[in-house]
């Protein structure tokens, strides 16, 4: 059994010079073999340029500060903060079974802890490394990661969600905080005219080896820009600040084996 870690590419669009034209900058990324996504001859184009308004000729410019998710060429997956998040189950029988050399029986899996960055509630908003005794009596670090969710006010935070869960589906709603879908398995939600094919939800569905690019939104209304996209980078009406949830609404997930209260769930805290 191997560990997976989280491994993701930057998107070149991160390194456009402040206030230059996006949609120019992948236009011109466009023109690099090594790079070129032409959705009109080829199917497996996974980032065309996006639909423009009828009668616009640009787009929005590179933020001063914040990152994006994606050379969308538009500002949709911009984000101030992100966080990775791994779901997985952990089934305490079948690994004793694995410990004492015995043949695993894979058909009788049944997880009873539900993990975020392998912790389950409370420890996931424990901002500390976890550390356990070993048997010759040393403390050892492990699970390293909190599943703490900040969010400046009026701020997006971009959760980069991936599940290894190998015998059944994990689900994540967030309770408060607007989650908006701009990718899956490390592809921008866009069909190859260029629209973008985002979508709001309250909750999230995985299975084992997927992902999802999700953002939380801390900005109820945001401003428009003169090509009529949203501003990403301004607030009008912000959110109020305090601690919201991001859990999971399976009931059975949400304990520790025998404790009535843990499993996936954790903070967002917008401040």
């Amino acid at each position: 059994m191997g560990m997976v870690g989280q491994l993701y590419v930057r998107p070149r669009q991160n390194r456009v010079p402040v206030s230059n034209d996006l949609y120019a900058a992948l236009q011109q990324q466009e023109l690099d073999l090594r790079t070129k996504c032409d959705s009109t001859t080829d199917i497996l184009c996974s980032n065309p340029l996006p639909a423009l308004p009828a009668g616009a000729t640009t787009t929005v410019g590179r933020a001063a500060a914040g990152n994006y998710a994606y050379n969308d060429g538009d500002g949709s997956t911009y984000y101030d903060v992100e966080y990775p998040i791994q779901m997985h189950g952990f089934d305490p029988n079948f690994h004793f079974v694995g410990m004492t050399f015995n043949p695993e029986g894979f058909a009788d899996m049944k997880d009873k802890y539900f993990l975020l960055n392998g912790r389950s509630y409370p420890d996931t908003v424990n901002s500390d490394p976890l550390q356990t005794a070993s048997a010759d009596g040393v403390y050892h670090f492990s699970q390293p990661l909190p599943t703490i969710v900040t969010i400046p006010h009026g701020g997006r935070a971009l959760l980069r969600i991936s599940d290894l869960n190998v015998s059944e589906y994990h689900t994540l709603a967030s309770l408060g905080v607007p989650m908006t879908v701009i990718g899956y398995n490390a592809k921008l939600l866009r069909d190859q005219a260029g629209n973008n094919l985002s979508y709001a939800t309250n909750s999230i569905t995985l299975g084992g080896g997927e992902s999802l690019d999700v953002i939380l939104d801390a900005c109820a209304v945001r401003p428009t820009l003169t090509s009529g996209a949203p501003d990403y980078t301004s607030c009008t009406t912000a959110i109020p600040a305090g601690t919201y949830y991001l859990y999971t609404p399976n009931l059975d997930h949400l304990s520790n084996d025998a404790e009535n209260f843990g499993g996936q769930m954790t903070e967002v805290r917008v401040q």
